[in-house]
């Protein structure tokens, strides 16, 4: 058996941390704390499980040059258009079958952050371990600590501690009332979209649920250009893994969080130094009188703040954006908004 196979999916825009995340600069580039960016942050975890030559970076054409200039020892694959989780898995799926079918594949987002290393690197070798013995597609479900409406959920066969469960469903960001149900329930999981199995048994999964995948990649030849435009643009939860009958579930509790938006921020404000009395200061200098729950991220800037609650303050040099902290989600709808009148700043 080969060594495990890293693929590290790095291709999003981040639009709901914009300013700072752009089109061409996206959170993944970024560091939050002044250390190494959360892509390389990623891919430094996995040293000593992973060897350096079998890790590869699927991206889009904007974002190659500099994804390759921040993790030089990958190899990446650049999707000719953005075609969603299912294509990129697929592709990949095919670049590691060449070299050995049997290989354990790692598919992981690029921008999480994980503060517990070794809780995490264990449940990752677990499920290496599982996915080399066993024909099961197995995902990382997160422990969750909170009733939390901004993430899907797995619903696994019993609340147990110990080895894989079978995931019964895969459950729809709830609302607030079935997000407390769920985590008093115990049997619930948060999707963190993180993936291990065989390439070989991802392959014949796409081939059950799927089979256009295939049809559209030997009738390019394997030309990627010509390939992914006749792929479904879908999700590999929606188009695999919500469909199958072999997935099963590893407890991963290593303090995981998405960084999805400005907000989940404030739960790392100790992590990152960033406590203040107006709130998370994730970059500048601030005064403040009056003024609390804040979040702010304005390098080398004086922010001054005088009776003002609840507020994301992201100042860029060429971009100001000052939102309600509860409007988080719709931050892109400022992008498209932005796009119109500035392309070059999203």
């Amino acid at each position: 058996m080969s060594a495990p196979e890293l693929v590290i999916m790095a291709g999003g825009s981040g639009t709901r941390f914009w300013p700072k995340s752009t089109s061409r600069r996206p959170k993944q580039l970024l560091s939050f704390a002044g250390g190494p960016s959360l892509l390389r942050q990623t891919l430094d975890r996995f040293d000593g499980i992973v060897p350096r030559g079998h890790r590869m970076i699927v991206t889009t054409q904007l974002l190659g040059p500099a994804i390759r200039e921040e993790a030089p020892e990958c190899r990446v694959l650049e999707e000719p258009q953005g075609r969603n989780t299912a294509p990129c898995v697929y592709w990949a799926a095919r670049e590691v079958a060449k070299r050995d079918p049997k290989a354990v594949m790692l598919v992981m987002p690029a921008d999480h952050h994980i503060p517990r290393l070794e809780d995490y690197q264990a449940t990752v070798r677990a499920a290496i371990d599982w996915a080399t013995r066993h024909d099961d597609l197995v995902t990382l479900g997160i422990q969750p600590t909170r009733p939390e409406t901004g993430y899907g959920y797995l619903r696994v066969a019993d609340g147990g501690e110990a080895g894989p469960v079978v995931v019964d469903a895969f459950v729809e960001k709830p609302n607030l009332d079935r997000a407390r149900e769920f985590l008093a329930a115990g049997n619930f999981l948060w999707n963190g979209g993180m993936f291990v199995w065989r390439a070989e048994v991802v392959l014949r999964a796409f081939d059950e649920f799927m089979p256009e995948m295939r049809k559209a990649w030997e009738k390019a030849d394997g030309e990627i250009s010509r390939a992914y435009p006749l792929m479904t643009a879908t999700s590999i939860d929606y188009g695999v893994m919500e469909r199958a009958k072999n997935v099963v579930s590893l407890r991963l509790d290593c303090g995981w969080d998405d960084l999805g938006s400005w907000p989940s921020l404030e739960g790392l404000a100790e992590v990152l130094r960033a406590r203040h009395m107006a709130g998370t200061v994730t970059g500048g200098e601030v005064v403040s009188v009056e003024a609390t729950g804040n979040i702010i991220d304005a390098p080398g800037k004086l922010v001054a703040l005088l009776g003002v609650d609840d507020l994301i303050i992201v100042d860029t040099g060429s971009a100001l954006l000052v939102a309600r902290k509860d409007r988080a989600q719709d931050i892109r709808q400022i992008v498209e908004g932005v796009k119109k009148v500035r392309p070059e700043l999203v």
